[in-house]
C-alpha cells in the first residue's frame, strides 16, 4: 500500500467523520479548497417562491468535500436573493446570476436564475 496516495484520502476521511459526531448534524468543514461545483441549480423560479441550491468543493489533491464552508451571492438581489445554505428567494421577475465560491482557498461557480412573474386569480 502507498501511504502517499492514500494519506489524502485518510485524512479526508478523519475530518469528515470528525464533522458529522455530535446531534446537530453534520458540520461544515473549514479547509481551503481549489474548485466549487454547483451541483443542483435554480435554473428558474416563480417570484416569491424559493429554491435550494447545493455545492460540493474539491481540494487542490482533488479530493471531494461535501460539506465545505462556502459562501452564496446574488448580483442582483432585487431580483433574486440567496441565504448561506443555498436558498433562492425569487423576488421580482428578472435574471440574476448566483455565485457560490470558497470562503477559504479559491475556487467559483456561477448559475443564471431566471425569475418568473406569477399570475394571481
Amino acid at each position: 500500500m502507498n501511504l502517499l496516495r492514500t494519506a489524502p484520502a485518510i485524512l479526508a476521511a478523519g475530518v469528515a467523520l470528525a464533522a458529522c459526531s455530535g446531534d446537530s448534524g453534520p458540520t461544515a468543514i473549514e479547509i481551503p479548497l481549489a474548485k466549487v461545483e454547483i451541483t443542483k441549480g435554480c435554473g428558474s423560479i416563480g417570484e416569491g417562491s424559493t429554491c435550494v441550491m447545493e455545492a460540493i468543493g474539491f481540494t487542490a489533491e482533488g479530493q471531494l468535500v461535501t460539506n465545505a464552508v462556502l459562501r452564496w451571492s446574488s448580483n442582483a438581489s432585487s431580483i433574486a436573493q440567496v441565504n448561506d445554505e443555498g436558498r433562492v428567494f425569487g423576488i421580482a421577475p428578472g435574471k440574476a446570476t448566483i455565485t457560490v465560491e470558497a470562503a477559504i482557498g479559491q475556487g467559483e461557480d456561477q448559475i443564471d436564475v431566471f425569475v418568473f412573474g406569477v399570475t394571481k386569480h
